[in-house]
């Protein structure tokens, strides 16, 4: 297979314990996976493409922070990854709720307009 048919997707990577993290890390900084499981010890080969997302901590980001601080995870893991995203969804209630109006209006129609639409 050629390499960019293996992917890795990790969803919640903010909640990953350190042992977890600690395997991503082997995975990315060497390419290799060691397993040990009933006296056998072997290393595979872990050539992949890795997608991964996180969510801030307290579920709200904090523009004083750094990534780090808002995601934590540690930086030499975070370093491993070539391109790094930021999605940010800015507080603003009447915005909120006009797109959750249309989006329901593609589902649920009563040919009358409703109060909340009008907003």
């Amino acid at each position: 297979k050629q390499w960019y048919q293996r992917r890795v997707a990790i969803t919640a990577g903010d909640k990953m314990d350190d042992s977890t993290r600690a395997v991503l890390h082997e995975v990315m900084e060497q390419q290799t996976l060691s397993i040990a499981k009933a006296g056998i010890i072997c290393v595979l080969n872990a050539r992949a493409s890795v997608l991964a997302a996180a969510n801030p901590c307290d579920s709200r980001w904090n523009a004083k922070l750094t990534i780090v601080e808002n995601i934590k995870l540690p930086h030499t893991l975070l370093s491993r990854f070539d391109l790094i995203f930021l999605m940010l969804d800015p507080q603003d209630e009447s915005f909120d709720r006009r797109l959750a109006t249309h989006l329901v209006s593609l589902y649920y129609r009563n040919g009358a307009k409703t109060k909340a639409e009008s907003i």
